[in-house]
């Protein structure tokens, strides 16, 4: 398994990043080493149908520039309008927005729905270390938990809390045990957590990116990798023709690698968070894709094709050994059916079937008994 040009590629960054906001943490920790201020905001609830994800973020420079969303639209224009007013202060605000309400009506904001976000300015000596923890967990794909403390009459205060339960920042009598239990069980489902007693408190799961294994580097492939690194997963692309597995093909890609699919299980850690999906070039390196995938505990194995090609490749799967319990876990043909025609709308029909099963894991079964197929090959 060989590396193609080195180190990833830096990503574009138009100010707008995925799920969580990715890099978030390091660029305030190189912001905060560059002796420069800015502003987090973070949302802390919402009810009902609010446009706004409770793991989304965003980071005002003291520039005026941007990472990240909490959503867009109005409501981020307002969020945007206090944080450039909040550089430089001290003390957070809460932001609630009542997006049912007339005067959301009014302002063209009528999802529906409650929500609020802390608006909170970051000097470069504040919380320090509870950053400086999130970004290297945030490097190296760790899972932690930051704990905000919102006080009313001061700057917030935040220690990071690791899956060991070890708690990284100012000690402070308030991190008591039971934020800690908070933290464990955020940690466990991925859920921020906000309470009001007897602290008031925001506790915030930073799980590290979904791997993405996409073995094929064709046309297919190609989109897929560029979508899906928008959309939050860290994209492992494996080919083993070097002209198809190279940085100028691939240049968002996590990692680019040239390798068979027996080199590359061997050699690409592969859990239970992990999705792989095969676009190769031809029926027999599908098969070998699948294969080595049903080895491994990956949350979801797909594989592209016609409904002939598919069951022929479970045929021989069959006379391999493989159950027809493990051939359950596969997806195939891949891909939800929307209609998909055009290798773009593939891709798109691939990544959609990906984030069900990511977000709306029991109704996987669902997904799978509606399953009709999309055409096309890498």
């Amino acid at each position: 398994m060989r590396p193609n040009s080195g180190e990833p590629a830096p990503r574009p960054s138009p100010g707008v990043a995925g799920p969580g906001g990715g890099g978030i943490f390091r660029e305030i920790v190189r912001l905060q080493q560059a002796g420069r201020s800015c502003v987090l905001a973070t949302p802390l609830w919402s009810e009902g149908s609010a446009p706004v994800s409770r793991q989304a973020k965003l980071l005002v420079r003291d520039d005026g520039s941007t990472l990240g969303t909490v959503g867009g639209g109005a409501m981020e224009h307002e969020v945007m309008r206090v944080a450039l007013q909040a550089l430089g202060a001290s003390e957070p605000r809460l932001l609630e927005f009542d997006l049912s309400a007339s005067e959301a009506a009014a302002s063209g904001m009528i999802c529906g729905g409650r929500c609020a976000i802390l608006v909170e300015p970051v000097a470069a000596d504040s919380n320090t270390e509870a950053f400086a923890a999130a970004a290297r967990a945030e490097a190296s794909g760790e899972p932690i938990a930051l704990i905000t403390l919102l006080r009313p009459d001061g700057p917030s205060q935040k220690v990071a809390v690791t899956p060991a339960m070890e708690v990284i920042g100012n000690p402070c009598p308030l991190i008591e045990e039971a934020l800690a239990s908070l933290a464990a069980e955020a940690l466990a489902d991925g859920r921020p957590r906000y309470r009001r007693e007897p602290v008031e408190a925001h506790i915030d799961p930073l799980l590290p990116r979904p791997g993405l294994l996409i073995f094929g580097g064709g046309h297919i492939g190609v989109c897929l990798a560029h979508m899906a690194g928008i959309a939050g997963f860290r994209v492992i692309l494996v080919d083993d023709r070097e002209e198809f597995a190279n940085r100028e093909r691939f240049p968002t890609a996590d990692e680019v690698v040239v390798a068979s699919p027996e080199e590359a299980f061997k050699s690409v850690a592969i859990g239970p968070d992990s999705y792989v999906v095969s676009v190769t070039r031809g029926h027999l390196l599908d098969e070998e894709v699948v294969a080595g995938a049903l080895a491994t505990p990956a949350r979801y194995i797909g594989m592209i094709g016609s409904k002939r090609k598919v069951a022929e490749v479970l045929s021989r799967l069959r006379q391999r050994g493989f159950s027809d319990q493990d051939l359950g876990r596969l997806h195939a043909p891949i891909g939800l059916d929307i209609g998909a025609d055009t290798v773009e709308e593939i891709a798109v029909s691939i990544l959609a079937e990906l984030i069900a099963v990511r977000r709306r894991p029991m109704e996987l079964r669902m997904l799978q008994s509606r399953r009709q197929g999309v055409r096309g090959a890498s």
